[in-house]
């Protein structure tokens, strides 16, 4: 993440430096993403009047947990925490591309090659180690850069004007069910009102990535970093840096001095998602469904009893039985 970049100040202005606090016990932990989260929130914004949209705002979160490196995984017990969405895959995206790129120099450093085409032999020992994102290709076009989009950014119509002068906008959202982080293109420059999906296709000719793919895997990530030679090893500014700009609840930690601050808020989150349906209300309606449903049918039986009751018993003088 570029300090000079307003996402880079945002975030650096309500966080404090790594070093000033021994937070050593993260190199024993993995981060690992949760859940997305779409709340609305009500009031103004940066000192802006708060009756623009009705004086409500969409705010998009994520929450994300600290798990011993050991027992990452899904269901881990660890820290929680919740930040704000677009800052957390920032610095995510950074670390992936910094890792990445890490990776690449390892393999091409490691890669014997007797060849005289040794852009062809390093290539083959990126395939072996599967990594195809290493090997450069002779395609003119340009990467996409998610990061590009993370401020919501205006799509540009690579086909010329559709017709009717709308602007569009690219940005990240949190899928239906939470689970997942992906770019969608949206009508308005804050990324709140979804727009037509088809319409990046319709500019760009080439289908959204990320549409339907999570920007943030599901995976564990290392807190850890290798120090260079006999150097001890640093906690990554991913961890060190989401962790300083999010709310924490770590009742479930055994650290130093762990702060729970934040686990009301945590907790109760969902109960402010869009979208949310209380389950109280909703097992309310169940049980009079079902109250209703066994009432009727204890009215029918109760109808048909006293009706059989009713009945006269007639008795046949040639008979010992009775007729009904």
């Amino acid at each position: 993440m570029k300090v000079d970049s307003s996402l880079g100040r945002e975030l650096l202005s309500r966080s404090r430096n790594l070093d000033e606090v021994d937070y050593s016990w993260m190199l024993d932990y993995n981060i690992k993403f949760a859940r997305c989260h779409t709340v609305t929130q009500y009031g103004a914004v940066d000192g802006e009047d708060a009756n623009e949209n009705g004086g409500t705002w969409k705010e998009t979160l994520v929450k994300y947990k600290l798990c011993p490196a050991d027992e990452c995984g899904y269901g881990c017990s660890g820290g929680e925490y919740l930040m704000d969405m677009k800052d957390f895959v920032d610095l995510y995206t950074e670390n992936k591309l910094t890792a990445d790129e890490l990776a690449c120099e390892t393999t091409r450093e490691n890669c014997v090659c007797n060849d005289d085409d040794e852009d062809a032999c390093q290539n083959t020992c990126f395939e072996a180690a599967e990594q195809d994102y290493c090997i450069e290709t002779d395609d003119d076009g340009e990467a996409f850069n998610v990061q590009e989009y993370l401020e919501c950014a205006v799509l540009e119509n690579q086909n010329g004007d559709d017709g009717n002068g709308d602007v569009y906008y690219v940005g990240p959202t949190c899928s239906e069910n939470g689970q997942r982080v992906n770019l969608a293109v949206f009508m308005d420059e804050f990324c709140t009102e979804l727009g037509p999906s088809a319409i990046y296709a319709t500019y760009t000719g080439e289908t959204l990535p990320y549409a339907e793919e999570s920007i943030v895997a599901e995976n564990c990530v290392s807190c850890t970093v290798s120090g260079d030679d006999d150097a001890a090893d640093e906690v990554s500014g991913f961890c060190g840096d989401s962790y300083l700009a999010a709310a924490k609840c770590e009742a479930n930690m055994d650290i130093y001095n762990p702060i729970t601050a934040g686990c009301d808020y945590i907790h109760s989150i969902y109960l402010r998602e869009d979208g949310y349906t209380p389950v109280g209300h909703t097992w309310t309606l169940i049980a009079a469904w079902v109250f209703l449903s066994t009432t009727c049918i204890l009215a029918v039986v109760a109808g048909k009893m006293h009706q059989d009751a009713g009945k006269k018993i007639l008795l046949n003088p040639n008979n010992a039985g009775a007729v009904v």
